[in-house]
């Protein structure tokens, strides 16, 4: 009688906390994490277990196989892609060392510049003309570094000059004022001084 109650219990518990079969294998753009989870979360839990339908089980499993065919096929995919590509490339390679073969077989004519009936080889007579115009850069260079040299030395004078003005004429429109205060002090005096003399007389 007590296996048959627990028979009984276990499979009302079973029938009770089962989920739902569309809930594990709702939405076609999960990826498997998210359908294991999505699986877990919505089962039920009976004492230490799980409690899943087994065409829920069966459907999940469905999806993981197509899932592992498809990255199989993408992965053969790839490789067949990757073996087109180094197909592809060990043409390249060929065509280029047939292309560096031709090339090798230039003239004399092709690599040397004549100049003022000297011989030069190319290479040469541009490193010639670069180092030449490397000077004309480096001596335009200094001269314009002179020049700004010597404008900020004019600046620098100009001001000084200014500076000097300015303060001349500071100089002088003081000098003006001590006078001209000097002058009124000595007129009081000399005024005073006619004063006291009329005064004793």
């Amino acid at each position: 009688m007590s296996r048959f109650f627990i028979l009984f219990s276990l499979l009302a518990s079973t029938l009770s906390f089962a989920q739902p079969a569309s809930l594990s294998l709702e939405g076609k753009n999960h990826s498997l994490d998210e359908r294991y989870q999505l699986m877990k979360s919505n089962s039920q839990t009976y004492q230490d277990y799980k409690v899943i339908k087994e065409f829920v089980l069966d459907g999940v499993w469905k999806i993981v196989k197509d899932t592992v065919k498809n990255q199989k096929r993408l992965l053969a995919q790839s490789h067949e892609e990757i073996s087109q590509l180094n197909a592809s490339l060990i043409a390249i390679e060929i065509t280029l060392k047939n292309e560096r073969a031709a090339s090798a077989d230039v003239t004399y004519d092709s690599t040397h510049i004549t100049l003022l009936g000297v011989d030069f080889r190319k290479g040469s007579f541009l490193t010639f003309l670069t180092f030449l115009f490397a000077g004309f850069v480096v001596a335009i260079g200094v001269i314009a570094g002179k020049m700004r040299l010597m404008r900020a030395t004019m600046k620098e004078k100009i001001v000084i000059a200014d500076i000097i003005t300015h303060e001349y004429e500071e100089f002088k429109r003081r000098a003006l004022e001590k006078q001209t205060k000097l002058s009124r002090e000595l007129q009081n005096e000399r005024n005073k001084l006619e004063e006291l003399k009329a005064q004793y007389r």
